[in-house]
């Protein structure tokens, strides 16, 4: 009765979605142009959302539901959505043009200001995706090293590309995705974070591997953090054996402090991956590190790695909504500290709720990283595997659409926090969720 209720509800509000998704399933395979987009509706019997607008913590669909957001673009309006201060500067510069396919003093001074800000990041190249820069630092690291093998975590997300597409949402071993070659094939290997075997892996194949890559906090995966030790350690083995360590910091970087997350950690790998963040809300992506690493990729080389090239690579308006965000990241410390507490408290007191109600749920994540996993059953203090292994997909589809028709859009069951969300919004969220945990669990075990 519950998701009858639930799909009745959503129908009647969203008559304007649903005939846009009749549209897109017959011109985009699937109905989306990125899987996630779906948020699993389909698999229940519904229709994702069409958003038209945004506005700070908000975001509005073409029925003029307003929503709660905390998707916030892949994880990337930090400020929240349509910031005046970013707005105005891309208003003002869209007036000059806004595609020249040759340089700008934009793409120099956003790198001079992160440059600034991480000793990590000795020279840098900008591109448009997180999924090119992670391809590009795997291929300049086998280049570099003249090694074939590439190490990357168990459910860590580098984008699709052909080289890091393996051990993605799960732990089960498979030959490889349909479409790509073997993992022994593709050169990879692939290890779990927090796990001893994964320095046997290394003292194995240490003549062979040119880098390993993984994300301190595994974002598309679930939001599990690699522990601090574990990393310690990686950077050790890494620099013993002459191996590349690559942090991709997609998500992490300027997401907890004005910064990327290794000068937290105070870590740092031979190359990091950069994007959303970095890019104010526009395509970007970027690759970054040690300058005797990143300086082979420039055509005065004479034996050039090719990285980098795309037409829209450096794009003047990603640049110039980069530089204002960074700015005025520059002077949010106390609004990184805020929304730092209130994300950690969300976590602890929907883990205690859940833990209390013995509901099958758990959160995991870090700081304004928030993500709720939906469980076939009830696990106290779940581990990874447990986790992953008795993950419930339709019962996380049917917790988007619960959310949706109380006026929340989360992915990975919720996903971050902006600094555009109040302590009233985060209250919201937290009430919501608790609202409708217990009928969720409920008629997921008829799914």
């Amino acid at each position: 009765m519950f998701l009858k209720n639930e799909l009745d509800q959503y129908y009647t509000n969203r008559p304007k979605s649903k005939d846009i998704w009749e549209k897109a399933v017959k011109v985009l395979p699937g109905g989306i142009s990125h899987n996630i987009r779906t948020f699993g509706l389909p698999s229940i019997g519904a229709f994702p959302l069409f958003i038209k607008s945004g506005n700070g913590s908000h975001i509005t669909d073409v029925d003029n539901n307003e929503y709660l957001d905390c998707w916030l673009g892949h994880f990337t309006m930090i400020l929240g959505h349509n910031h005046p201060k970013v707005q105005e500067i891309l208003k003002e510069n869209i007036s000059l043009g806004w595609h020249f396919g040759t340089n700008t003093e934009y793409q120099v001074n956003l790198a001079e200001l992160i440059i600034k800000k991480n000793p990590g990041i000795e020279m840098m190249r900008f591109c448009t995706s997180g999924t090119e820069a992670t391809m590009y630092a795997t291929r300049l690291s086998r280049a570099f090293t003249k090694r074939k093998l590439v190490a990357k975590a168990i459910l860590g997300w580098h984008g699709a590309n052909d080289t890091l597409y393996y051990g993605v949402g799960n732990f089960n071993k498979e030959t490889h995705p349909p479409g790509l070659r073997s993992e022994e094939e593709a050169g990879i290997k692939t290890f779990e974070v927090n796990n001893e075997q994964t320095f046997d892996m290394i003292k194995k194949n240490k003549k062979t591997l040119a880098a390993i890559i993984l994300e301190p906090i595994l974002g598309g995966g679930g939001g599990f953090r690699a522990n601090l030790d574990f990393l310690k350690r990686l950077r050790e083995e890494t620099e013993k054996n002459d191996i590349l360590l690559i942090f991709d910091e997609v998500i992490t970087g300027y997401r907890f402090r004005n910064s990327l997350f290794q000068n937290e950690l105070k870590i740092i790998p031979d190359l990091t991956t950069m994007g959303k963040i970095i890019g104010g809300g526009l395509p970007i992506g970027a690759i970054g590190g040690r300058k005797d690493i990143i300086e082979r990729s420039s055509p005065q080389e004479e034996n050039q790695i090719l990285i980098g090239g795309g037409t829209f690579s450096g794009y003047p308006l990603s640049m110039i909504a980069g530089l204002k965000t960074l700015e005025i990241l520059k002077d949010s410390q106390q609004q990184y500290e805020r929304i730092n507490h209130i994300g950690n408290r969300l976590l602890k007191s929907l883990n205690q709720f859940f833990t209390d109600n013995r509901l099958p749920f758990i959160t995991r994540g870090y700081k304004s990283v928030v993500m709720i996993h939906v469980l076939s059953n009830f696990i106290e203090n779940p581990t990874m595997r447990q986790i992953v292994g008795n993950s419930d997909k339709k019962g996380e589809a049917l917790l988007h659409l619960a959310l949706f028709n109380r006026n929340v859009v989360g992915l990975h069951g919720l996903g971050s926090i902006s600094m555009a969300h109040t302590d009233e919004d985060i209250a919201q969220i937290k009430a919501v969720v608790e609202e409708i945990a217990q009928p969720v669990s409920d008629a997921s075990k008829d799914l």
